[in-house]
Order: C-alpha cells, then sequence, then structure tokens
C-alpha cells in the first residue's frame, strides 16, 4: 500500500512538472532587443535566485526584464554544491533545479530571445563541502594546511597541484563548452583559488587556468573566459590568485572586478586606488557592485548612486546580485522600483 501511495505521488509530481513546462511555454514574455553597448551590463544571478526561477518557471519575466532595462550579460550560478545541470564529471545538485529540467539550457534559450549573453559562472571554483560526494570520493584531492586543518572559510579546498583536479576541471569546462554551443561565455571568480593558509599557490592556479583556457579554447576559440576576482593585493594575499598575471598571459577576455562597497564615495576611492586603468589594456573592464544580502538590501537609490559613479569613470558595471536588486527578494514600492530601473 505505501508503495503504491508512493508511486502514485510520483506520478502527480511528474504530471505537475508537465503541466508547468507547458503553461510556461504557452505564456512567454514577448522577445526583446536591450539597445546596444560596448559596456559590459551585466546581473549575477545566484544560486538562490535561480532555484527560484526554476521552481517558478519564470526565467522567460526576469530575462524580458533585464533586456528592457538594457543589460547585456547574465552570469547564471551553475556550480554550488554541484552542477545545476547534467555533468559526467559533477554530480548535480537536486535543491537547485528541478528534476527534468535544465536551468542552463533555458537560460540560454531565453537569453538568445531578449539579446542577452549569457555566462556559465562557476561560483565554488576549488571550494567543496566536507560531505560532497567529490570529497568523500577523493580525499586526496582535498588541501590540509600545515596544522591538519581542511575547513577555511566554512569549506573545503581542491589542491590545483594535484593533476587529477588539473583534469577535473580540464573536463568539467570543456563539457560544459562543447555541450552548449549558444553559451556565450564561462566565468569564475575570487573562489578561483585557495586560501593562503594553505600556502602559496599562485603558481599552480596559473598553471591550472592555463590549462584549462587552452583547453577550452581548443573547444570552443569564440567563448568569453570571464573573472570576478576581487582587487589584486586582497586576491594575492587571500586566495593565492594572481589574476593579473593571467591577464597578461592572454588568458582571461573580461574582468569585472568586486568592489563591493556601501555607498558611492567608498566606490570612487576603490576605483581610484584600483590598477584598472592598467588591467583595460588587457580586456574588456567592469565593475562588480553589491546590493546587499537579502535580509538588508542596499536602498535603490544607493544601487543607482553607485552605479553612476562606476559609469563616470567609463566603466561598466555588474550587480551581484539579481535577487537583491531586481528580484523577488527586493521589498521595495513598486513606484520606487519601476523609479530606479528606468534610470539605469
Amino acid at each position: 500500500m505505501v508503495i503504491k501511495q508512493i508511486k502514485r505521488s510520483l506520478l502527480w509530481f511528474a504530471v505537475g512538472i508537465i503541466i508547468l513546462i507547458i503553461l510556461s511555454r504557452l505564456t512567454l514574455a514577448p522577445s526583446y532587443t536591450p539597445q546596444r553597448s560596448n559596456s559590459i551590463k551585466g546581473v549575477w544571478l545566484s544560486h538562490v535566485g535561480s532555484a527560484f526561477l526554476t521552481y517558478t518557471t519564470l526565467t522567460d519575466n526576469m530575462f524580458h526584464q533585464l533586456s528592457r532595462l538594457n543589460y547585456n550579460r547574465v552570469y547564471v550560478d551553475v556550480y554550488n554544491g554541484g552542477t545545476t545541470y547534467s555533468s559526467k564529471y559533477a554530480p548535480r545538485n537536486y535543491l537547485l533545479s528541478l528534476p527534468f529540467t535544465n536551468p542552463l539550457k533555458t537560460a540560454i534559450s531565453e537569453g538568445k530571445r531578449q539579446g542577452l549573453k549569457v555566462y556559465a559562472w562557476y561560483e565554488h571554483g576549488m571550494m567543496t563541502f566536507a560531505n560532497a560526494r567529490l570529497a568523500q570520493q577523493h580525499p586526496d584531492w582535498i588541501l590540509t594546511t600545515s596544522s591538519n586543518e581542511k575547513l577555511i572559510d566554512n569549506h573545503w579546498w581542491l589542491d590545483p597541484d594535484n593533476p587529477e583536479v588539473q583534469q577535473y576541471f580540464v573536463n568539467l569546462f570543456t563539457e560544459v563548452a562543447a555541450s552548449y554551443l549558444e553559451l556565450d561565455g564561462i566565468q569564475v571568480d575570487d573562489h578561483w583559488g585557495t586560501p593562503i593558509q594553505f600556502g602559496n599557490k599562485a603558481e599552480a592556479m596559473t598553471e591550472l587556468t592555463r590549462q584549462v583556457v587552452e583547453a577550452v579554447r581548443k573547444v570552443r576559440p569564440d567563448l568569453i573566459i570571464s573573472l570576478s576576482p576581487n582587487p589584486l593585493g586582497f586576491s594575492q594575499k587571500k586566495y593565492s590568485q594572481d589574476w593579473l598575471a593571467w591577464l597578461k598571459a592572454g588568458l582571461v577576455d573580461e574582468l569585472v572586478m568586486q568592489l563591493y562597497r556601501q555607498t558611492s564615495s567608498e566606490i570612487a576611492l576603490a576605483i581610484n586606488n584600483s590598477i584598472l586603468p592598467e588591467v583595460s589594456q588587457y580586456v574588456d573592464v567592469a565593475v562588480g557592485l553589491y546590493a546587499g544580502w537579502w535580509s538588508k538590501p542596499k536602498s535603490l537609490a544607493e544601487i543607482q548612486q553607485q552605479i553612476t559613479v562606476v559609469k563616470q569613470y567609463g566603466y561598466g558595471y555588474a550587480i551581484f546580485s539579481w535577487d537583491t536588486s531586481l528580484g523577488i527578494l527586493r521589498l521595495a514600492k513598486r513606484q520606487e522600483k519601476e523609479k530606479y530601473l528606468n534610470a539605469i
């Protein structure tokens, strides 16, 4: 009897999913083409936002919204406790994506309809969880400090010197490059590095990056390689991430530097103290702005002011994240929100 009830529940669940998919295809938001711009105007779609859109089938509405506001890039989180798409090399995180769905494929399709570039953003980079299948299956891939610690910043970290780890990432990135031919780019961020507590792994991270980028470019030479790090000094001291060397070696096509500050005056000071003028000689440059956490989002006026400051310096921008700037978690009056949206 119990088995029959379980089967019946699973059947109704599957029927519900099919109905949702059919309804979502029948009520698609209209396509749109944003204004052309040489500057990066991006938004990060976090694992929270990605899961929300997957479970509600509202991806088309979100992309239409961004297109109307003349954004041109969406960085879709696809690697956080596993992938959000089926992979031969990494387990799938079904907490962030429903069975029988493919959030990355959907994002690419809707991005094309709305004139947006879609990037697969590998947020967790070198990080993993202690209970993750990857960590349990390959304990020799995990870094350990001289005092025998593994847990740094609430995560375990993969060893970039390990040849099997290197091949894992080569496989992971070339797989997505070959499988999603309309994908515009791949992005890694400040977690594409290892905490300095494990020793200086800068050379190892540079070599790993070179292997991955060269392999990806053999498969998809047109795919944009995007990096979103912290400022260089912080990146080197905290994560063994000498990303300026990567830029000079031609391993990166686009850089979105995270300057997460509370006020627009702090943003201006951070830009003045940065090496963005030098970096812009090598790649397209943008400034990453922080819209606040879901429990304490920044005011819309402050976000707009920070965007204005960045534009005055001639740089593009990207907002972390859609959830707390434009999405369902934005707690703001509709009139205030529309005023903000139309001003960007």
